[in-house]
């Protein structure tokens, strides 16, 4: 009898840790840029099903177009390109309120204002 209420206590316990645990199945639908008057062009677009487009036009030599899917936690993005594209900012982090995406790559940092 006491094998029994331990056994039907620990499943109660592990059935309440799984009503808590959020599970992310859908995405941000936003879009991240530079002011329209900078000739840099950087932009990051998420959509809601984890697709993301990025552009960065910033050297007119080598721009930089990526799309892709991204992962989300907390408040960092991890983007990965579907094909073998050169290096590119692909860690972002949100402000607080979400209105700023901030990046860095090596000594380049990016910030960009939500559209």
């Amino acid at each position: 009898m006491n094998l029994f209420f331990k056994s039907m206590i620990a499943i109660v316990i592990v059935g309440s840790s799984f009503a808590f645990t959020s599970i992310q199945n859908e995405g941000l639908e936003v879009t991240y840029g530079v002011s329209a008057d900078n000739p840099s062009s950087i932009e990051l677009r998420l959509n809601k099903d984890f697709s993301v487009n990025y552009q960065d036009f910033s050297n007119p030599k080598q721009k930089i177009k990526v799309q892709g899917t991204y992962t989300l936690k907390n408040r960092k993005v991890q983007l990965t390109s579907q094909d073998a594209s050169p290096s590119f900012h692909d860690k972002w982090k949100f402000s607080e309120e979400g209105t700023k995406a901030s990046s860095r790559k090596g000594l380049a940092f990016y910030t960009l204002s939500k559209k």
